[in-house]
């Protein structure tokens, strides 16, 4: 044998304990990787330590098994009859790689789904009875100015807010435990700077906490709707704690 020979053999013989070294990593990994998936139930606890844990794992097997197809290939190509292509070798990574698949995708689904619910019931907390008290109103007076204020943040600021506002007899609110809504009818607002430091001087002021919220001026009840109280809720994510925008 040559020495070329020899050094091209060698070459092809590191691949294969590169590529041996790659399955006992893979194997090693899996009993975690599977009980980690296999426990993940976000209804009993959401664990984001857990989903995180279980995405990297998952994105270091598949690079290494895009590894692993690699060294296959070079193995079959360039150092064809050096050595020979370990089909059971082959066959172990491939079900590996399947049952990587198999319980990450049981994972994923699982996860899909419990954010699924979670968009859902976000949905059914929408103040559905902010939005029936505007159509009761605007349908008996609809030319009727109004305000409506949204607020997000820490409960306990929330309930010092809505101590703060005076109900009249057509206006109300809505609460939840991270928002609040008012209604408030009949009223003028001033102009949009104005009605703004008004709001923060009152409803505000003093607060220690996280809350930041939407007021609406509305000139006519057909101003007002479901898909601009949705719009509302959305806008909020663009503000700063303590921030109050006019629309």
């Amino acid at each position: 044998m040559s020495l070329q020979e020899a050094n091209i053999k060698r070459q092809a013989k590191d691949l294969e304990r590169n590529l041996k070294g790659v399955l006992h990593f893979l194997e090693d990994t899996y009993d975690e990787f599977q009980q980690l998936c296999r426990v993940f139930n976000p209804k009993r606890g959401y664990s984001p330590t857990a989903a995180r844990d279980i995405k990297e794992i998952y994105k270091t097997a598949s690079a290494k098994i895009a590894e692993a197809r690699s060294l296959q290939q070079v193995l079959r190509s360039k150092y064809k009859g050096y050595v020979q292509v370990d089909t059971q070798l082959q066959r172990e990574f491939e079900e590996l790689s399947l049952m990587y698949r198999k319980d990450y995708r049981f994972f994923d689904l699982n996860q899909s789904e419990w954010e699924r619910e979670q968009r859902v019931r976000k949905e059914k907390a929408f103040p559905l009875h902010i939005l029936s008290h505007l159509y009761h109103i605007y349908q008996e007076s609809p030319s009727l100015p109004s305000l409506v204020l949204c607020f997000q943040g820490d409960f306990s600021v929330l309930k010092e807010i809505q101590q703060r506002v005076s109900l009249g007899d057509r206006d109300t609110y809505d609460m939840t435990d991270n928002e609040i809504w008012f209604c408030l009818v009949g009223v003028t607002p001033s102009e949009d700077s104005i009605l703004r430091s008004t709001l923060i001087e009152t409803l505000l002021e003093g607060l220690t906490g996280k809350v930041k919220g939407l007021a609406l001026k509305a000139n006519k009840g057909e101003e007002i709707g479901e898909e601009v109280l949705r719009a509302m809720r959305r806008g909020l994510a663009g503000l700063k704690d303590g921030e109050i925008k006019i629309l």
